[in-house]
């Protein structure tokens, strides 16, 4: 629940209501649900952005609906202000399939301040005291007495009579007249009431306009005095075992050890009291088991040892008997009675069924007894039947080291590495890593996970180390070792973090060949081709998105119905879709996507960001930029939205509106690149070319990259300092040769400065990539603006409208000797008496008695005068007969 209100995006529903201080009720509320003046909730406020949630009036009912999952909504009665209560309720919730819960908040002083009792449609129920807008669970998700069993899972069926009797420090809860908890605190004092919902998953579909609703039938608040004091007597002693056994169990996974403890006894009590002629036998297996468990965190060994064998003698077979079996071996390791934990659990794994647990403690006895090889054999077994546990394997590693046996010691090391690994379970992984690198060196599958180890904890430079190490030693086995594709994601990750985006996208391709069912390598793929190349349209990046999205919804359904909960790669996936979305301008598709995001990570700045893109591509700029605003810090702590509220903002030339909100981004993340390139290029658009180029140079030393040494160059011809722009240019090109934006700059300074020939260079690369839109218009621009300076068109004086373009200075042409005649486009020459030029399809009827072209006005003998004309006669005679002539 803690994470739910973290990450929630919680919709603040109400504006902060208060009344004069020190004013509390003492009535009889019963308000009316037939008009909104009779029921003294705050039904006449407008809904908060997006309509997130509808508060009305219907069929006799206060009603509550949700639009949105992962949120919470409510409405108050601000007038009606109490410190001690008796609240009792009437509610119908309807989640349509989806997850939901539904509930009062109660002593409400604000929207960041209250007790909030819920009820989940899963049929639980849990109380939380929220204070300033952070929760502190008083009880966690408790299963209810109340509630049916449907297809082996707790669901809610028909009203919910919830009840709520406050007194002073003490809080009661009834559900549908039974009691369910009772609990002491006195963090908030006094305040309103207001009915909740709440919505945590979303239902698979719904044609109704809303994902979860509450109807609120029945409510009566009564503050009189002593009436909660004589609701809390009367109430408190009908706690039913049942009960105090689901509370329990709350409190134990709370970590409320003793308050769990307590419970059992109570309800033990209560079944003696109401059951005398039965005395201490009436006891279930799941209450002894969980009473025996918490006496031994609590160190009452002797209660503990007492509960454990009542809980075996009502049935060693069932689960709660094999559970007991396996606390009675840990009571006896407990007391370092290592000979008889060897005698009994070897004797119960014999006879009952395996139990990796009871086989680990096996394998503690043998070690302690030294009886190594046995110990080694026992933690072998118990990691056959927990393969993901990395710990057992770890245990055998030892022992093999114990006993000599490195190429065991180091198998097994190295298996348990990676369990580690897979667990996120990194301090333990870091203690192996000396162990196994030490006894494996030369060891790939060693240095692998090392690398893998030093790259979770960001020690990025051993990561590359380690990885460059093991890819030697996979060279040296000469093929018998295969690629690892997890390996070659990684080291792509590398070189993008070094600004080596173009670098790390053949890994990236190799890697998602080789692990085609895997979804990240995928989403990884897709992401560094958007990110590279900005084109959304990329018939590639498509097919690697779709694969990715595809392998990732199946996976998640996997992990849904093995109860485990999705990855997040599956929602960043669905995120980058929305991102392509945007750029095509598929907002429809665009907002599914993000919907999807959403509904696993939350409103987090991410999802905010190109939410607030969305609203600025649909023609609502200040809805995307009221979206962005934070009210703390923590709202955004990397400050991704604050600097997306300034590409807004420039995006819309509101450049002085977008350096401050650059200037507040760059506060929250000094060394981001992006902020500080994204500011300079604010700046650039502002005439301040100055400051721009200082932060331009900060960039450049943190992290360079082409881009940033492209605005270098930029800067510096904005401020007439055109050889340090060229060698801007130069260095970019040095780190990318196909940097189209410093090919193009770079292009245009040479034309600029009569540079002919570096400039056809540039243009050279340009025509190798595959350029599109207003890219390739500005390639043909330059080529026009080159062939126009370096050139001269040259055009033929008949009726044939023939020309040929020549360069302006052209090299000398060896003299001709043709052997044939050449085609009608080529040139015959220039006539000497007039100057006129002329084809050969033109001028081959003027011909003279030796057979030479004559120029048809004049009738003077034609020739080739202009060298770059004789080149051309040149190239074609060189391909036609062989000879270089």
């Amino acid at each position: 629940m803690l994470r739910f209100f973290n990450r929630l995006l919680l919709f603040l529903l109400r504006k902060k209501t208060t009344a004069p201080p020190g004013t509390y009720g003492e009535e009889f509320w019963k308000p009316q649900f037939t008009k909104a003046s009779k029921t003294g909730f705050n039904l006449t406020e407008e809904n908060v952005e997006e309509k997130v949630y509808d508060a009305g009036l219907l069929d006799g009912a206060l009603v509550l609906s949700l639009k949105q999952t992962v949120s919470l909504a409510w409405i108050d009665a601000p007038a009606k202000r109490y410190r001690d209560m008796v609240i009792d309720s009437r509610f119908t919730l309807e989640p349509l399939g989806g997850y939901a819960a539904a509930g009062f908040m109660f002593r409400m002083v604000d929207h960041g301040t209250y007790y909030l009792v819920l009820v989940s449609s899963k049929g639980y129920f849990r109380l939380d005291a929220v204070r300033n807008g952070m929760p502190f669970p008083l009880a966690g998700w408790t299963e209810l007495p109340s509630v049916s069993e449907s297809a082996g899972e707790a669901v809610l069926n028909g009203p919910v009579n919830l009840g709520i009797i406050v007194s002073g420090a003490y809080i009661l809860i009834t559900v549908n007249g039974l009691w369910a908890a009772e609990l002491n605190d006195a963090s908030i004092d006094a305040g309103s009431i207001a009915f909740a919902l709440a919505s945590y998953e979303a239902p698979p579909s719904t044609e109704k306009s809303f994902i979860a609703r509450a109807r609120l039938e029945a409510l009566t608040v009564d503050s009189r005095m002593f009436q909660a004091a004589a609701a809390r007597e009367r109430l408190s002693t009908t706690a039913g075992p049942r009960s105090r056994y689901f509370l329990a169990e709350t409190f134990a996974a709370m970590g409320r050890l003793d308050a769990a403890l307590i419970q059992i006894r109570q309800a033990w009590e209560d079944r003696d009291a109401a059951s005398p002629e039965e005395g201490r036998g009436n006891r279930t297996q799941r209450e002894l088991l969980l009473a025996a468990r918490l006496a031994l965190q609590l160190g009452l060994a002797g209660e503990a040892e007492t509960w454990i064998d009542a809980c075996i003698a009502l049935g060693a077979e069932s689960s709660e008997g094999r559970n007991a079996l396996t606390e009675k071996a840990k009571l006896l390791y407990e007391r370092e009675q290592f000979a008889a934990l060897r005698d009994f659990a070897a004797g119960t794994l014999e006879s009952g069924p395996a139990d990796p647990v009871l086989g680990t403690l096996l394998g503690h006895a043998y070690w302690n007894l030294g009886e190594y090889e046995a110990a080694a054999a026992a933690y072998d077994k118990a990691f056959e039947q927990d393969r993901g546990n990395g710990l057992l394997v770890k245990n055998a590693a030892n022992v093999y080291e114990v006993l000599g046996n490195r190429e065991e010691a180091l198998s097994r090391y190295i298996t348990a590495g990676n369990c580690f690994l897979n667990d996120d379970n990194y301090e333990d992984l870091s203690v192996l890593v000396p162990k196994f690198l030490s006894l494996g060196n030369k060891n790939y599958k060693a240095r692998v996970l090392a690398g893998k180890w030093a790259f979770s904890i960001e020690n990025f430079a051993q990561a590359e180390k380690e990885f460059e190490k093991a890819e030697a030693l996979r060279r040296e086995a000469a093929g018998l070792i295969p690629p690892d594709p997890s390996v070659m994601l990684l080291q792509a990750l590398l070189l993008i973090r070094q600004g080596k985006r173009k670098t790390a996208l053949p890994l990236l391709e190799e890697a998602a060949s080789l692990a085609g069912e895997h979804g990240i390598f995928h989403f990884r793929l897709a992401e560094c081709r958007f990110l590279l190349s900005g084109n959304a349209a990329d018939p590639a990046l498509k097919a690697d998105l779709d694969r990715a999205l595809q392998l990732l919804d199946t996976e998640a359904e996997e992990r849904k119905r093995i109860a485990k909960p999705v990855d997040e790669t599956w929602a960043w996936a669905r995120n980058l879709a929305a991102q392509i979305s945007l750029q095509n301008n598929n907002l429809e598709e665009a907002a599914e996507h993000l919907e999807k995001a959403a509904s696993l990570l939350g409103e987090v700045p991410a999802i905010k960001v190109n939410r607030a893109l969305y609203y600025y591509l649909s023609g609502f700029p200040d809805k995307g930029l009221e979206l962005l605003k934070t009210g703390r810090v923590n709202d955004d702590p990397e400050g991704i939205m604050v600097n997306c509220a300034g590409n807004l903002l420039y995006r819309s030339k509101r450049y002085e509106e977008a350096d401050d909100c650059y200037r507040k981004a760059r506060t929250l993340d000094p060394g981001n690149i992006d902020f500080i390139c994204n500011r300079a290029s604010c700046l650039i658009e502002l005439g301040r070319y100055g400051e721009a180029d200082a932060l331009l140079a900060l960039a450049h030393e943190k992290s360079p990259s082409p881009a940033i040494l492209e605005l270098i160059g930029y800067v510096s011809v904005k401020q007439g300092e055109y050889q340090r722009a060229e060698t801007a240019f130069t260095e970019a090109l040095k780190i990318d040769e196909y940097y189209s934006p410093s090919l193009f700059s770079l292009g245009w300074l040479c034309c600029n400065t009569r540079r002919w020939e570096e400039a056809g260079a540039m243009l050279q690369r340009l025509d190798d990539l595959e350029l599109k839109g207003e890219d390739a218009e500005h390639r043909e621009e330059l080529r026009r603006r080159l062939e126009e300076g370096a050139t001269r068109l040259i055009a033929c004086a008949g009726s044939c409208e023939r020309s040929w373009r020549v360069p302006l200075d052209p090299p000398l042409s060896p003299a001709l000797r043709l052997y044939a005649m050449p085609p009608d486009e080529l040139p015959a020459g220039t006539c000497t008496g007039c100057g006129k030029t002329y084809c050969i399809g033109c001028a081959k009827n003027n011909l003279d008695s030796s057979g030479r072209f004559t120029c048809p006005d004049c009738g003077k003998t034609l020739k080739l005068i202009n060298e770059g004309l004789k080149k051309l006669v040149a190239d074609w005679a060189a391909q036609n007969t062989g000879e270089d002539h």
